[in-house]
């Protein structure tokens, strides 16, 4: 029966997703030792969340996602194993009365908290990438993480800082129960798997650590492409849903990741409120009485050479953008090569008036010849349609790329008919 519970409630962007994805793969370890990695799915821990938070975009999901928060409760208590291991980054944003009412849920356990962190002016740079694939069109110089105040912030301090998650989410227990994780500043690739298995009595299983797949990240030059293009996409791409179709998922993660990795810099403003937050989080866990694992200092910005977009030349947005519309055609053609094969029609039937004639026809000769000529006429409408299905679809789609280039990526205060021009013919000798 289940004893201990540890709820690793955040932080964003703080190495939640490489722990995870330990804890998954080694699932079947952890059970062995007498640990449950609670939550059938990713998913199910996402909504958990939400039903703690009382998300309001839960009224526009499926039935079943109001219920997810119960039944990971249900998990725990029904576990035969002496711990549970519940982990997801976004419960940092619970209000202390919803803390309140998501650990009575989970009455008679012995709680414990688990909130790892990492460098804050990193922090800033790395909500601010984040809010991008969701249409934001603020420049990073003049971004402000939102206050702790702002209850329904993902990507602001109320879920980076620690010491205010710490706060609410510890309020009602032992200082030593709530455990705050440093992200090492320059570590092994399993420096904070070990500090976060310290914290939640893993020490003694032996893990295996897969392939990393980090989320996905945004050069400095990518990330202020995909914010011009923010500020034509609001009309179209109005909704989180579409946003993270299409913004995120296929243009920041699949075309435009890939096609840059240097770091983002931060502003000097922002670097010292960055350094002002954090060496205040520190003192504040310390007196606090919360058990540390890792370094606080960790936690303090490290200065940083690092380039801000603003600082980027148009020159090299040009280029990274005629680069993504390279592989925005390649990935276009191997979808529509993908759709068409999914397409491809069964062997063709006579049409139900041929097959009805057909009962009267004399049995022979003549009956055969005329239901093969309508095979062969059915096939070539067949390939005639698919020809000019396929022919509308790239006109279309040709008519997409050229309208990104000319006016999306040539940035506007160098936007004359010879500069795009020279940015579409670029494009042809680099697609075409």
């Amino acid at each position: 029966m289940t004893q201990r519970v540890y709820l690793h409630v955040g932080a964003p962007k703080s190495g939640t997703t490489y722990l995870q994805q330990i804890l998954r793969t080694n699932r079947d370890r952890l059970e062995a030792a007498g640990v449950l990695v609670a939550g059938e799915s990713h998913v199910e821990l996402v909504h958990a969340a939400m039903v703690v938070r009382d998300d309001a975009r839960l009224e526009r999901l499926p039935a079943r996602a109001r219920g997810s928060w119960s039944r990971v409760v249900d998990q725990v208590r029904g576990w035969s194993g002496d711990s549970a291991v519940v982990s997801y980054e976004l419960f940092a944003g619970a209000s202390a009365d919803q803390v309140r009412a998501a650990l009575a849920d989970l009455d008679g356990l012995e709680i414990h908290v688990v909130i790892t962190a990492r460098d804050f002016g990193r922090s800033v740079a790395s909500a601010w990438q984040e809010r991008l694939k969701f249409a934001l069109t603020t420049p990073l110089e003049k971004w402000v993480p939102r206050p702790e105040t702002a209850v329904r912030s993902e990507w602001g301090w109320r879920t980076m800082d620690p010491s205010g998650v710490a706060a609410r989410w510890g309020a009602d227990l032992a200082p030593e129960r709530v455990h705050v994780v440093t992200a090492p500043r320059e570590a092994s690739s399993t420096e904070l798997w070990h500090r976060f298995a310290e914290a939640c009595g893993l020490s003694e299983v032996v893990v295996e650590f897969p392939d990393y797949r980090a989320n996905t990240s945004l050069g400095v030059a990518a990330a202020e492409l995909l914010r011009r293009v923010n500020e034509y996409a609001d009309a179209p791409l109005d909704t989180n849903r579409e946003q993270a179709r299409w913004l995120r998922d296929l243009l920041a993660h699949d075309i435009l990741a890939p096609l840059d990795d240097e770091p983002i810099g931060i502003t000097e403003s922002q670097y010292a409120d960055a350094t002002k937050r954090a060496e205040a989080c520190r003192d504040a866990v310390t007196k606090a009485g919360y058990a540390v694992h890792g370094d606080l200092a960790d936690l303090i910005p490290a200065s940083s050479e690092a380039r801000t977009p603003a600082q980027v030349e148009d020159s090299e947005l040009v280029d990274v953008a005629v680069r993504a519309l390279l592989r925005l055609v390649l990935r276009v053609r191997e979808d529509t090569n993908a759709q068409r094969a999914a397409a491809a029609p069964a062997a063709p039937q006579p049409p139900s008036s041929l097959r009805a004639k057909g009962k009267n026809i004399v049995s022979g000769t003549l009956g055969r010849r005329v239901l093969a000529e309508n095979q062969r006429l059915q096939r070539r409408l067949d390939a005639v349609e698919a020809q000019l299905a396929e022919s509308r679809a790239l006109q279309s789609r040709l008519a997409m790329v050229t309208d990104l280039v000319t006016e999306l990526l040539v940035p506007p205060r160098t936007r004359n008919d010879a500069t795009i021009e020279r940015a579409l013919r670029s494009y042809r000798q680099e697609t075409l």
